[in-house]
């Protein structure tokens, strides 16, 4: 600082002037970034750092009421904080979002099967969705109402290029939708939530089910020569495998809730770059909902009890999907769910709105359309209003917050507001004696983190040349791509509207490790190998039993210390960002650590 400057003696001054005079522009401004980098990834590890002696508590021995498992995705990290400051009943994990099952998946009403999985995977199932045999009938006359539907639109496209064609729809037609459009810009939220509910009531969705378990061991091939669903050992196999990389063994709820995500927004030529990134740029419910099928399926369960995993009999597994941009949860197959669980699923869905609201809230700060204070409520129907309009550039903002990604138990975050920037991944080490399990999810999780995180970084520091610019302009040509206009070269990258609050820097990620563990995995996967050596990532890594960090370097792995600055503490979320527009570091958020505060109570007590 100045003060220390004025009495360095001159000639040490010259010296220090020809070093900084011998600084290339290029080396200062690596220098820089170091720093700018460091900076946050100080606050981040200093915050774990400060939960530890809360982590070393031993949490009480109850059954949880409900267990949500959620896609990694750091915008699901403040529902999952939300979930979580309703009580040490409800507990959360995290995955990568295709759910341990890569997928060729066709819907009911899709063209062709699309994968469902990382790019860095190629599916070898099929799983098709299909009518229930009751709705077969329905789901026949549906789909030959939804083709006349379809002819008749195209008819009247081709009519209204003509000169009468035009003018006499414009005459009939054009008063309705003038009125349309007017109420669509006006009242998006209103008029779309009357259109979804007349189409429900005069053309309502037949009930389905999934084709995805083939109880005899015969291949059957598809059309395109994949297999259609999995055998028993196949589906046992990908349960067990999810269950064992999140440490949950045992202890498991009646209620357990898988939920991918997607995004739903109108008028958007980038909305799929809001999807599951693990799901391949697609919507992840139809992995959440397989995987519950298949959990729930007693040939599984029973295969699962052989392999030292004992799911209760009245735990039930739901599929769902939750919408990041209207923040909609919506489940499948509840009419499958047992008589003896619809009072657990109505708690844990009414803890899950809950935390649906006071996330929606929490994103509203970042919208300086949203007036602050909101409350849940409010905070809700902004969103959703947001979602469905058709003039709105910013549905929501997408990855544009990520900065880190943690690999541990929830034990390690859980009580930190980290403020929707980090990937949040389930992982328990004491179940990993071959460290088998860590270099499965870094395989999977890696990729994913790191293209998100760099797709952003080049997106944000040159948008016009590494991104694609301001989206108003955008058109989709040829369903591949985008050009300004009607005349450009395809764009790449990511819009000036979802990057706008996006700081540039590296993916940090912690992995509740060893180094030793680490430098073993990183040479078994050439794919992670590249991310850490050449430094597109930094890794840093928590010893399990001693709470030692390191971080990688140059020169390997080096211990890194915690500062000594205490952590802010909050009792809600909704205290610590309240007003606050820009980027916080972490903070105690105590009514989410409240199950270890009445732990230390009772053993004070007794």
């Amino acid at each position: 600082d100045a003060a220390k400057l004025r009495v360095v003696p001159e000639q040490d001054l010259l010296e220090l002037w020809r070093e900084v005079v011998a600084c290339s522009p290029l080396k200062r401004r690596e220098l820089w970034m170091d720093a700018y980098e460091r900076r946050y990834y100080r606050q981040i590890l200093d915050g774990i750092a400060a939960l530890r002696p809360l982590r070393l508590i031993p949490e009480p021995e109850q059954r949880p009421q409900a267990q949500y498992l959620f896609c990694m995705d750091e915008r699901e990290e403040s529902i999952r904080r939300a979930i979580e400051e309703q009580g040490p009943q409800w507990q959360t994990f995290g995955l990568a979002g295709f759910f341990g099952v890569a997928i060729d998946y066709q819907g009911l009403y899709d063209h062709s099967p699309a994968a469902y999985c990382p790019v860095v995977v190629t599916p070898a199932h099929e799983v098709h969705e299909t009518p229930v045999h009751t709705h077969r009938r329905w789901h026949a006359t549906r789909n030959r109402l939804r083709n006349a539907w379809r002819s008749a639109r195209r008819v009247m496209h081709y009519q209204s290029r003509t000169l009468s064609g035009g003018a006499g729809m414009a005459l009939l037609l054009g008063p309705y939708y003038a009125l349309v459009a007017a109420l669509r810009i006006l009242l998006p939220h209103e008029s779309l939530g009357l259109h979804d509910k007349v189409t429900a009531h005069l053309s309502p969705l037949p009930d389905t089910r999934l084709l995805a378990v083939r109880h005899l061991d015969n291949a059957l091939l598809t059309a395109r020569g994949k297999l259609l669903g999995f055998t028993l050992e196949e589906a046992t196999d990908r349960v067990a495998g999810v269950l064992n990389s999140i440490g949950l063994v045992s202890n498991f709820a009646p209620i357990i809730m898988v939920l991918g995500h997607g995004s739903t927004s109108l008028n958007n030529p980038h909305e799929s770059a809001h999807d599951c990134g693990a799901c391949g740029g697609r919507r992840g419910g139809a992995n959440a909902r397989l995987f519950a099928a298949l959990a729930n399926l007693p040939e599984v369960r029973l295969a699962l009890k052989d392999r030292g995993i004992t799911v209760p009999v009245d735990t039930w597994f739901i599929g769902g999907l939750h919408d990041t941009a209207n923040d909609d949860v919506s489940y499948s197959d509840l009419g499958a769910l047992p008589h003896a669980q619809v009072d657990v699923f109505d708690a844990a869905d009414q803890v899950l709105d809950k935390a649906r609201r006071m996330s929606a809230a929490e994103r509203c700060r970042r919208f300086y359309a949203a007036s602050l204070p909101v409350t849940p409520d409010e905070g809700l129907k902004h969103v959703e209003t947001r979602a469905r309009a058709l003039g709105q550039p910013r549905p929501e903002y997408g990855h544009c917050t990520n900065a880190f990604a943690v690999v541990g138990r929830r034990s390690l975050t859980r009580g930190l507001h980290f403020d929707r920037r980090g990937f949040l991944i389930s992982y328990d080490p004491t179940l990993d004696k071959n460290h088998a399990i860590i270099e499965r999810i870094l395989a999977a999780a890696g990729p994913v983190g790191a293209g998100i995180s760099l797709e952003y970084y080049f997106s944000s520091v040159d948008n016009e040349r590494y991104g694609c610019g301001t989206k108003l302009p955008h058109n989709v040509i040829g369903l591949m791509g985008i050009m300004n206009g009607h005349k450009s070269d395809l764009r790449t990258g990511l819009p000036l509207q979802m990057v706008e609050l996006h700081e540039p820097m590296r993916l940090l990620v912690i992995c509740e490790s060893t180094p030793e563990a680490l430098m073993q995995v990183a040479g078994n996967q050439p794919e992670v190998y590249e991310l850490v050596v050449n430094r597109w990532i930094q890794l840093a890594c928590v010893d399990p039993d001693t709470g030692a960090m390191h971080i990688y370097t140059d020169s390997g792995f080096v211990p890194y210390i915690p500062s000594a600055l205490p952590l802010s503490k909050v009792e809600s979320s909704a205290d610590y960002h309240g007003m606050q527009r820009d980027h916080l570091p972490p903070a105690l958020v105590q009514a989410a650590l409240r199950n270890r505060a009445e732990s230390t109570e009772s053993a004070a007590h007794a």
